[in-house]
């Protein structure tokens, strides 16, 4: 599983918006709709409903959010504890 696209889910879903995650991550929208859908691809579910402008996150997106908060903190704790501060 790609970190980067778990990244990108995750800003998403936290500033409800693919287009502020896009510009926050210095990516396009269309980048970041893509890796949105490699990683439910990758999954096998939907996390997002697309069906209105504004999305919401699906039950299998909620879920996800929260193992992908987590995999972020790991990864940050890994390269802080093995001292890489990026």
């Amino acid at each position: 599983m790609n970190l980067r696209f778990v990244e990108a889910f995750y800003w998403v879903a936290s500033l409800k918006s693919v287009t502020r995650a896009a510009e926050k991550m210095f990516l396009t929208q269309s980048a970041m709709s893509s890796r949105i859908s490699a990683l439910e691809d990758e999954l096998g579910v939907l996390l997002l409903d697309r069906r209105d402008k504004q999305f919401r996150l699906t039950v299998a997106g909620t879920r996800f959010f929260s193992y992908a908060r987590r995999l972020l903190e790991m990864q940050r704790e890994i390269k802080s504890e093995m001292g890489s501060g990026l």
